[in-house]
Order: C-alpha cells, then structure tokens, then sequence
C-alpha cells in the first residue's frame, strides 16, 4: 500500500489517498474545501491513474468532512462513515459556516463494519471514540499503518470537550486499542506529523503513567 498526505483547510487537515498495486484508491478524511485543494487532489489521482472507490472519515467534525461532497461527486463513490458519527455529519454545514469554512452537505454516508476494502488491501475498521462517538482508526496489520483521525497525534491526543466526546472514553480507546497494535506501527494521525505506536507509548505525555 502507497499512500499520498495532504495538509487542507485552515485546520490544517491530514487527507490521505491510500492506494496499491491494482490501481485502487481510497480517501481518507476529506479535507479539501477549496477549489484549488480539490484541483491537487484530482490531479494527484488522474497523474497516478488511480480509481478511487470509497472515502471513509474517521469521525465527522467539518473540517474532516469539507471535501465529501466535491470527491463522491466527481468519484461517483460512497463515503463511510461510522453510526455513531451521523449526528456530526448532520450538522457540520452549520458548524463549518461558524468557521467561515464551506463544507457543502455531504451524501449520506454508509454505516462502516468491520473493515474496508480496495484492490488487494484490506483495513480492519477499530471504534476508537471519546473526541467524538464514532471516532474510528483504520488500521493495516500487513503494512504496519495506522489512521487514527484525531485520536492520537505525535506528542498529543484528541481533544474531549466537544459534543459526543468523553475523556474517559479517549483514554480507554488509547490505552486499551491503541496502545496494543505492535510498537513498530506507523501512525498517520489527522492533524500534524506521523509517528509510531512505541514511540507515543514512551514519550507522549498524555500517556505516561500518573503517581
């Protein structure tokens, strides 16, 4: 598996286009709100040749869903999204507008299970909530990768004080799914820099041990 980030919108969000050796792709957090964000994306996909055949948020705050609409459009592909999250999506329009951020009314999404498929690449879905109900990560256990939307970040963690979020349900779904994928993983997180599972076990603060 392949995989090209884009940093987009003021919130400087991570969008992935994951791809391998078939030719097809997926999106991952559609962040491309602009029309020249969307312009570097579908040329992005048109130079690779790729097909895209699916996007899947991680959870559905606005900044993550902006670009849903313009790339199930263009695609004529589904977006996934977990259960949990429909109440986001249902209101992201009007929380982007707050932001100054246009995020046309995306699709409705289809319900995620258990892991999504492109070409010969299969990620297992895991519900990962607490920054919001239906934060989900995305993980390869062949590639040794991890999406974890806005969970787990380099040196940091998912805010909780938004609607549908819980500290207590953060930190269950580090500690005790997170933290468990082998140390080796490659952490692709929805804002900021990628990192390793072992890496945030020993060093990141919101994860040590307290006395």
């Amino acid at each position: 598996m392949e995989i090209k980030t884009f940093i987009f919108n003021p919130f400087r969000v991570n969008t992935y286009v994951a791809w391998d050796e078939s030719g097809e792709c997926i999106f991952i957090d559609a962040g491309c709100s602009a029309e020249r964000e969307q312009g570097r994306i579908a040329e992005f996909v048109a130079e690779k040749n790729l097909t895209p055949v699916a996007l899947v948020n991680t959870h559905a705050h606005v900044d993550h869903i902006a670009g849903n609409a313009f790339l199930c459009t263009r695609y004529g592909i589904d977006s996934y999204l977990h259960r949990d999250d429909f109440y986001n999506l249902s209101h992201a329009a009007a929380h982007g507008r707050m932001f100054g951020l246009e995020a046309p009314t995306p699709p409705t999404p289809k319900a995620l299970g258990a892991d999504i498929a492109f070409g010969r690449t299969r990620l297992q879905v895991l519900h990962t909530p607490g920054h919001s109900k239906g934060c989900v990560s995305l993980y390869g256990e062949r590639q040794g990768v991890v999406f974890t939307g806005d969970t787990l970040f380099k040196g940091s963690i998912g805010r909780s004080d938004l609607p549908g979020g819980d500290l207590n349900q953060l930190m269950s779904s580090l500690h005790l799914v997170l933290m468990c994928l082998p140390n080796e993983t490659i952490v692709k997180p929805g804002h900021g820099f990628e990192t390793t599972i072992g890496s945030e076990k020993w060093q990141n603060p919101f994860l040590q041990p307290t006395e």
